[in-house]
């Protein structure tokens, strides 16, 4: 013990004591480790590291821990790396998000990755909670079968359908054919596609179209365990680290609609530079940017610009 404080107040001089004091803050588990063979390897290296990260991103404050931990959380799943997902899952529980919040980000993910990283993913999950003896929270939480489909309203969910009638004649055409609850939760959350997907699937096989629209609108997206803001912004995190620009373009945009601001959205993308390098990153921010100016939104994030130094 008392060589280890010896070493960490060694770092602390060497590396100054703001970013190091972070690091353990936000990542007690293994920060530590993945500084020192930095420090071993390349000095200047691991100075640059601490700087941008602990002491620069992980510290400007604009995403709550709890999302910024959910954000990671799936970008870390979508590219396989499970023991980033296992750190930031122990960094997750340690600030206080919940397990069952964790576990709606791994199954969400599910939709956009197929079930092999998630089905991974959620073995370290499970992993975690047992170690940790608190699989119990995950058994008191879970949510009942039907979802919250009683609580669901035709009449309630009208109002806040973004699909003019114009863009959608076939709506009440298919809402009868397939339910109006898919049908209506596409509109809500995802007016940019929803639409022409049910046009295009309903000539090309209407079968799949009823399972995707169960499956998707009238069950993953409206669990309610994640609010919707959150959980687009996790989907905007891993669009942009799987340099999916199509989808990027989508979600971006649903995000601001659902309640996100253009500095939160941004945010995601620079700190997806941690985890999936620039070319990635920055291409989604350039798409972002012309979003913005698009949506006559640009002036809401030159105005929030964090001073030069935090």
């Amino acid at each position: 013990m008392a060589a280890k404080k010896t070493q960490l107040t060694q770092l602390k001089k060497k590396y100054g004591t703001k970013a190091i004091d972070n690091g353990l803050r936000l990542n007690p588990k293994d920060f530590l480790d993945m500084l020192k063979w930095r420090d071993e390897l390349d000095p200047q290296y691991a100075k640059l590291w601490l700087d941008y990260t602990y002491g620069g991103l992980y510290n400007r404050g604009v995403l709550t821990e709890r999302t910024r931990l959910l954000v990671a959380i799936s970008q870390a799943v979508a590219m396989d790396e499970m023991e980033v997902v296992e750190s930031h899952i122990h960094s997750a529980l340690t600030h206080q998000v919940k397990p069952r919040e964790i576990l709606e980000v791994l199954l969400q993910i599910t939709v956009y990755l197929g079930t092999p990283k998630v089905t991974r993913a959620v073995r370290v999950f499970k992993k975690i909670l047992t170690k940790a003896g608190r699989m119990k929270e995950i058994r008191d939480t879970q949510p009942p079968m039907d979802g919250n489909i009683k609580a669901r309203s035709l009449e309630k969910e009208r109002p806040t359908w973004r699909v003019p009638d114009s863009k959608f004649p076939q709506r009440e055409a298919m809402m009868q054919k397939y339910g109006w609850k898919g049908i209506s939760a596409g509109i809500r959350l995802q007016p940019t596609h929803h639409a022409e997907t049910v046009v295009q699937f309903d000539r090309l096989d209407q079968n799949y179209l009823k399972l995707w629209l169960d499956f998707i609108y009238q069950g993953m997206y409206v669990r309610g365990i994640l609010d919707d803001k959150t959980r687009l912004l996790c989907m905007v995190g891993v669009c942009a680290v799987l340099d999916e620009q199509i989808q990027g373009d989508n979600h971006q945009r649903a995000a601001l609609m659902l309640g996100a601001t253009p500095r939160e959205v941004l945010e995601v993308l620079l700190h997806s530079t941690i985890y999936a390098g620039m070319p990635r990153s920055l291409r989604a921010v350039r798409q972002f940017d012309r979003i913005l100016n698009e949506v006559g939104q640009a002036k809401e994030v030159y105005e929030t610009q964090l001073p030069l130094q935090i």
